[in-house]
């Protein structure tokens, strides 16, 4: 009898251990003030139209309703064969939807890539920079999303990397006025 009390209080104390850290790592480093803390976007693999599609995952874990306006994508060191159109390594795939607090909304990058990498008819490799603009209430911020050294062949992603090394990105112009860089 002894040893299954000690058994079960164990495993009680696995559990209050496990519900603590989890706790512990969903408040750490989260400032009150700071309103783009809930919101996560990030660049992942979704099954959207029955194939594994490259895409935007848009993950509000915040009680506040977040406006996606848009994702600005450029495309660097793109080798690809048989295009039938000039490559111009620049995208951009309009959102506009809300993102209610506790959902995740995930919006497609294959055809915004494949059309600025040239319409390629075969596979082609690029490295993926893209920046995400989106409202919090009456306030607009860019997230820099980060460099992903990807493969495709036309609308399907074959492979994603992360690239560590920094990449160069050409000038730009601000696109909306007033625009915080949010932080990663």
């Amino acid at each position: 009898m002894t040893i299954l009390t000690g058994v079960i209080f164990l495993l009680i104390v696995a559990v209050a251990a496990y519900i603590a850290v989890r706790t512990w790592r969903r408040n750490v480093g989260a400032d009150p003030n700071d309103k783009t803390s809930g919101f996560r976007p990030r660049i992942g693999f979704t099954r959207l139209d029955g194939m594994e599609s490259l895409s935007l995952l848009l993950d509000n874990r915040s009680p506040d309703f977040v406006w996606a306006e848009e994702i600005e994508i450029i495309l660097s060191e793109l080798t690809a064969d048989q295009q039938t159109a000039a490559p111009t390594c620049r995208g951009v795939q309009k959102i506009r939807q809300m993102v209610r607090g506790g959902d995740m909304l995930p919006i497609s990058l294959a055809q915004v890539i494949y059309n600025a990498a040239g319409d390629p008819q075969r596979k082609y490799t690029c490295v993926l920079s893209s920046i995400l603009h989106y409202r919090i209430g009456d306030d607009w911020f860019e997230r820099d999303m980060g460099s992903y050294r990807i493969q495709m062949a036309g609308l399907k992603a074959a492979r994603m990397d992360r690239e560590r090394k920094p990449v160069e990105l050409p000038a730009r112009e601000a696109k909306s006025k007033g625009a915080t860089a949010a932080s990663r």
